[in-house]
């Protein structure tokens, strides 16, 4: 496994007069590489596969790819986050990063929300991370975000030491 995390998807790196331009052909840039390392790239976690939600689509694309690539708290009136979209590469090397044991990836379970059991694979370092849902027999991509939130980073920092700490 690479010692470094993958490149950042730029959207200048795509062709275009301008940034509206350039945007639609690095969406389209953005979603192959979800579905190519993402929904199709074979990820386990605790050797369980890693699954995404499809349904219901948006434009043609995943549920899951746009709750990743999106932020807001609304579901419906959430809005693409380009910090977000640049970082696509970094799922799967997270989440494969956590599955060979990579000390660098700060593996816990959170709180559960209702039945669900969240799991939290965090790059504490470089503030990113990826959540997986427990489901039976697999697990399911929740979402993927850089954290830029204090509060996030407080609630992650409690769950991680209220699980190492046996609290």
């Amino acid at each position: 496994m690479s010692e470094n995390l993958p490149d950042f998807a730029e959207v200048n790196d795509f062709p275009g007069e301008d940034f509206v331009a350039r945007w639609k052909t690095y969406l389209e840039a953005v979603y192959a590489i979800y579905l190519r390392e993402v929904a199709h790239g074979g990820l386990t976690f605790q050797s369980l596969p890693v699954r995404c939600r499809f349904i219901p689509e948006t434009f043609g694309k995943h549920y899951a790819f746009w709750h990743i690539m999106q932020e807001g708290r609304i579901e419906d009136d959430r809005t693409a986050d380009l910090e977000r979209c640049k970082r696509v590469r970094w799922i799967a090397w997270v989440i494969a990063a956590a599955e060979a044991g990579d000390v660098r990836v700060k593996v816990f379970p959170q709180l559960k929300r209702g039945t669900e059991q969240p799991w939290a694979l965090w790059l504490e370092d470089t503030g990113y991370v990826v959540i997986l849902v427990e489901r039976n027999g697999y697990f399911l991509l929740r979402t993927a975000f850089p954290v830029t939130y204090r509060n996030k980073a407080e609630e992650l920092r409690r769950d991680w030491l209220r699980h190492t700490q046996g609290r």
